[in-house]
């Protein structure tokens, strides 16, 4: 059973397996290749200096590289609703327009440098809640958003460490919280992993 609730455009015809370079159809076997390349771009990405989050092209960037090599729609923003369990995202439609504001808003707090480690946590876990209720890609957001957060912080003065989190389902439920506009679950998290 797919975890989105309707069939998508994304999708080889009559399955829930995303198109991809590698035209694998088995899910389980995509998953455990878009794991691989991933976290190898991943490792690219952290070992360059991270360029200003100025705008919505650095965040998509982060995205096209992470899953470069495996989906085509890699750094472009999706065109389709989806949802996962009760929560639906934003409408593609309002994505470009909600991302533009929202970095905007980003600019105008100079990208949260200079900032005290108590309100650049309350501030991070704004945006990162923001671009998850968002959700802008049809694969791979929770990754774009988690490194997008990491040079983010890396360019305020701060470390963050999402390694640091032993359980992955700690991060699911922080944001899953956010969804529902609570942020406490997720500032606490960030203030473990942030120095």
């Amino acid at each position: 059973m797919s975890k989105y609730q309707h069939t998508s455009m994304y999708c080889y015809p009559g399955t829930d397996v995303l198109v991809n370079a590698f035209d694998i159809r088995d899910e389980d076997k995509l998953k455990e290749l878009e794991t691989v390349y991933a976290l190898y771009r991943l490792s690219e990405l952290q070992l360059k200096k991270p360029k200003d989050p100025t705008d919505l092209n650095v965040f998509l960037d982060i995205h096209r590289c992470l899953l470069q090599d495996v989906y085509p729609f890699a750094g472009k923003l999706r065109e389709e609703m989806t949802s996962k369990g009760s929560s639906t995202f934003a409408h593609p439609k309002h994505l470009a327009s909600q991302l533009k504001q929202l970095f905007d808003e980003l600019a105008e707090e100079s990208y949260l440098k200079r900032m005290g480690k108590d309100v650049f946590i309350q501030r991070l876990a704004h945006y990162l809640a923001e671009l998850n209720a968002l959700h802008p890609f049809r694969e791979g957001n929770g990754r774009a958003v988690r490194e997008f957060a990491r040079q983010l912080a890396l360019n305020a003065g701060y470390l963050l460490d999402w390694a640091k989190i032993e359980e992955p389902a700690h991060i699911i439920n922080a944001f899953v919280d956010s969804f529902n506009k609570d942020n406490e679950r997720l500032e606490v998290l960030l203030g473990e992993i942030i120095n």
